[in-house]
């Protein structure tokens, strides 16, 4: 397939304290006592007469890639605080929570460790968030993910980026508002969208990044904001396509618009994912099966934000759901497959880059994954 053509595809535009010592050892990496292995939290069950009984437990599960199984965190207290809000985003293992009154208008904006298997069985962790001057508060129910700048564990002062339909990004912060000058922010340039596409934060730079669907324009903000509105927007250049036969292009083609996923590694190299899959069909139930995903196309940042179209990433691999992407070394997480991308969403398995096939995951447990999964939200490894 052309150069031409295969950009053509990608800009269409019809466009989720230790808790169980005993129990959680055993998601810990054997290569390494010191931190957690990532995990998928997929399900939660609650237990209780109603939603309103203060006494409401609830068991999360979490499938764990390394071991290909499930992990269950059982009899963690469910927060009155969180049990009229949704589940928007999760970002460094904190889920973030929008609240709303009774008529569904938005009210506020939590993060908590709840859904972090390390968090505290009986307390978790809830902080409410300020909005950053005087956003349009009436798009917030809208979220659809969220990026913090650091995790509330590692510094109390934090902003969070809420991207939104509506072509809009939001700001939050833990310690309040630093300017009136706001009124939120978004991008939209003829044929190139913002509003379905996964905002993250990139260490080495200090800057909020969210590309277009279709990948053809990175929106990014710093994070200092001594003004929001001085945001900006970088038009990407292609090299080293690759060469699709006509096999591929029609699998392509049968596909949805790719969605476009920028992620970082420990090193500080980013790169660009984009995600091909095909549509369910109305009424299929969801399950643990690559399903409608057939193929990610990954580009590496090289000087001048040019993407490199690549087939080797290394020892790295890359965890692709709801949750803000994030990048491993496969190395540090014996069982971890290299040059791969862990994906949930539209299916559920592991890609090898190399070979470009998608995977099932193979769970070891005949209990995994028997409820129906709800909340495709990957958690990276925290160090203990």
């Amino acid at each position: 397939m052309s150069s031409s053509l295969l950009l053509s595809l990608s800009s269409k535009t019809s466009l989720p304290k230790l808790a169980l010592r005993c129990h959680t050892l055993r998601m810990f990496s054997s290569s390494s006592s010191s931190s957690t292995n990532p995990l998928l939290m997929y399900s939660v069950i609650h237990y209780g007469k109603s939603v309103d009984d203060i006494d409401v437990k609830t068991a999360i599960h979490y499938f764990d890639p390394v071991k290909e199984d499930e992990v269950i965190v059982r009899d963690k207290a469910f927060p009155m605080e969180l049990r009229k809000t949704s589940l928007v985003g999760m970002s460094h293992g904190w889920g973030v929570f929008n609240v709303e009154t009774g008529d569904f208008r938005h009210k506020a904006v939590y993060v908590s460790d709840y859904y972090h298997p390390c968090g505290s069985k009986s307390n978790p962790k809830i902080i409410p968030l300020h909005p950053m001057g005087k956003p349009n508060i009436t798009q917030f129910r809208l979220i659809t993910n969220a990026a913090m700048s650091c995790s509330p564990d590692q510094n109390k002062e934090f902003v969070l980026a809420a991207n939104c339909l509506g072509l809009e990004i939001h700001f939050f912060s833990s310690g309040g508002g630093k300017t009136d000058n706001y009124s939120g922010l978004g991008f939209r340039t003829e044929s190139h969208y913002f509003d379905q596409s996964k905002v993250m934060y990139s260490k080495r730079d200090n800057k909020f990044y969210t590309p277009s669907v279709g990948g053809h324009f990175l929106g990014f903000w710093d994070s200092c904001f001594e003004d929001l509105t001085s945001s900006e927007m970088h038009e990407l250049r292609f090299c080293n396509l690759p060469e699709v036969t006509q096999s591929e292009w029609e699998l392509l083609d049968s596909c949805s618009p790719p969605t476009a996923h920028l992620v970082e590694s420990p090193s500080g190299q980013r790169f660009l994912i984009m995600w091909y899959a095909q549509d369910y069909k109305p009424g299929k139930k969801m399950t643990f099966l690559c399903r409608g995903t057939k193929r990610f196309m990954v580009f590496r940042e090289e000087e001048g934000m040019n993407m490199c179209y690549t087939e080797d990433i290394g020892d790295l691999c890359i965890f692709l759901g709801r949750s803000e992407p994030f990048c491993l070394k496969a190395s540090s997480f014996p069982g971890l497959n290299p040059n791969s991308i862990y994906f949930a969403g539209d299916g559920f398995g592991v890609y090898d880059i190399t070979t470009r096939k998608p995977r099932s995951f193979r769970p070891k447990s005949p209990s995994a994954f028997s409820t129906t999964p709800l909340f495709p939200y990957w958690i990276p490894p925290m160090c203990l």
